[in-house]
């Protein structure tokens, strides 16, 4: 049986065109303390490389492993969003002890919410912005909290992306009319910068539902703000 991560996945996807408005930072807040260094790690893994659109394997842009045990081999066809993703949510929170503790059996629990490739219907909706919190190794923001350097979980009319958010796309009276993000996608071939805009607003050339915009941060829930 196909997991439920390729009917979820992201498909084709273009960037969006014309005179955009400044990227800006999400928040005027102080960084979130792992936040640089989702961003470092992203920027790590060269761009490009292929893009996977039969979402077949893991998509990752590497072999993921935890305590000795693989949890996916390395994507073969070139990666895709939630491969790319999980694979930098993962080097991360080893990177910074997060893991520490954390059962085999967790970690692919965690995999398959990460890819949504689960039965119920609020992680599969949610994603990311779920499974860091059940696995103890960050929690879910609100949109208006969001900084460089979360994960995020977006849905457009007819498809779905995992990505890291670089920051938000407003127009000249501040409205947030789309955001900018590292994944993978056909439009790069594979891993690479996009902005896309959200349908509806003032931009009117986007498809991303403003509605349906989860948000993940890696971090201690225990020493974050609730």
């Amino acid at each position: 049986m196909k997991p439920h991560h390729l009917l979820l996945a992201a498909i084709l996807l273009a960037p969006g065109s014309g005179t955009a408005s400044e990227v800006k930072p999400a928040s005027a807040d102080s960084p979130a303390p792992l936040n640089e260094l989702v961003l470092k790690t992203a920027r790590a893994f060269k761009d490009g490389g292929g893009y996977n659109n039969q979402w077949t394997g893991s998509g990752t842009p590497e072999e993921i492993r935890h305590d000795g045990a693989r949890i996916l081999a390395k994507g073969t066809g070139g990666t895709y969003c939630s491969g790319f993703t999980f694979a930098v949510a993962m080097k991360v929170a080893e990177d910074a002890g997060l893991l520490r503790g954390k059962s085999v059996e967790a970690v692919r629990r965690f995999q398959k919410e990460w890819y949504g490739a689960v039965e119920d219907p609020e992680t599969r909706e949610k994603q990311c912005a779920l499974a860091v919190g059940r696995l103890g190794i960050g929690r879910q923001v609100k949109p208006e909290e969001a900084q460089p350097g979360d994960f995020c979980q977006f849905w457009r009319q007819r498809s779905g992306h995992s990505v890291v958010f670089l920051g938000w796309v407003k127009d000249d009276n501040g409205e947030r009319v789309g955001l900018r993000y590292r994944s993978s996608q056909g439009s790069t071939d594979g891993i690479g910068d996009v902005t896309e805009y959200f349908h509806g607003t003032s931009a009117g050339r986007g498809f991303v539902d403003p509605d349906r915009v989860y948000f993940a941060r890696l971090g201690n829930p225990a020493e974050s703000k609730p």
